[in-house]
């Protein structure tokens, strides 16, 4: 039998939960499925799954092996993308990762026209939380300055220096006015990215602010909602409410005031060779950036 086929339909299975799923994603038949998983099991020496007539569950030798397998399987398929590439046109599957904020409101303006640009490249977009370290099988990761990712295993370059600034809509401003000073802005309702409707922030002259709010969220998108709602003042990056101020939707408040100064970078993989669809991705953003 053919291992990488073999291997192939180990992680198909592990990921669907059982043969029959594997099988039918995979075109082919239970049988066939369960025949190629023994093989392997009789190659590794090990059981990898135990089987009831109901599921199928990994041993901890199969966690082990599915976590590697499915990192070997990924590199390899890019092997042969990139090999393609050298006189064709880039193809494969380019995994970008970014918090919920960065890929929805930022990275998701710029796919289409790199889509259209190189129309055999297919994305995966995998969101994460704050300060989450991205899973190891990802290409490449748009993110704040992460420390967890300043590693030998990580390269990262800069894309643009991110700092948040004040932003409420016209209907809020029209109807509780437009903030004159810090002092001014205090004293209006503030919508807080937290799990508290307070937060202490630090200015660009390294002055301490307290904000406060009637209402707080994790959600990006929630926060965005209800600052063009005319809920409060929202502490944003430009980059990420860039469409609804061209709109008009959002408008600076005391834009002198600015918080959170740090870069943005795109993190990738130390590898022996670097992916085409990595480093045009990167280079693309610049592009768009510059």
């Amino acid at each position: 039998m053919d291992w990488i086929e073999c291997v192939r339909s180990y992680i198909k299975v592990v990921e669907e939960g059982s043969f029959n799923a594997a099988a039918f994603q995979l075109n082919t038949s239970g049988s066939a499925i369960s025949k190629r998983i023994s093989w392997l099991e009789d190659r590794v020496g090990v059981q990898l799954l135990t089987r009831t007539t109901r599921s199928v569950h990994q041993t901890e030798a199969g966690i082990l092996f599915y976590q590697r397998a499915r990192l070997q399987l990924d590199q390899w398929q890019h092997l042969v993308d990139e090999t393609r590439a050298i006189n064709q046109t880039p193809t494969g599957l380019l995994k970008i990762g970014a918090t919920l904020a960065v890929g929805s409101k930022f990275i998701i303006k710029y796919l289409d026209e790199f889509l259209a640009t190189y129309p055999k490249i297919k994305v995966q977009l995998i969101t994460t939380l704050p300060g989450q370290v991205p899973e190891n099988n990802i290409d490449v990761f748009i993110s704040r300055e992460l420390e967890q990712l300043n590693t030998f295993s990580y390269k990262s370059t800069p894309l643009f220096e991110h700092h948040s600034g004040f932003f409420a809509s016209k209907e809020y401003i029209e109807k509780h006015g437009m903030p004159t000073d810090l002092e001014d802005l205090k004293r209006h309702n503030m919508l807080i990215w937290g799990e508290r409707p307070i937060r202490e922030i630090k200015l660009k002259n390294n002055k301490r602010v307290t904000l406060r709010g009637n209402f707080s969220t994790t959600n990006p998108e929630a926060l965005f909602h209800a600052a063009k709602r005319g809920m409060g003042i929202l502490l944003a990056s430009k980059q990420m409410l860039i469409d609804d101020i061209d709109s008009g939707n959002l408008v600076a408040v005391l834009p002198e005031l600015t918080a959170d100064h740090t870069s943005v970078n795109a993190y990738y993989p130390t590898l022996d060779y670097e992916h085409t669809r990595t480093q045009l991705f990167i280079k693309y953003l610049k592009s768009k950036l510059s």
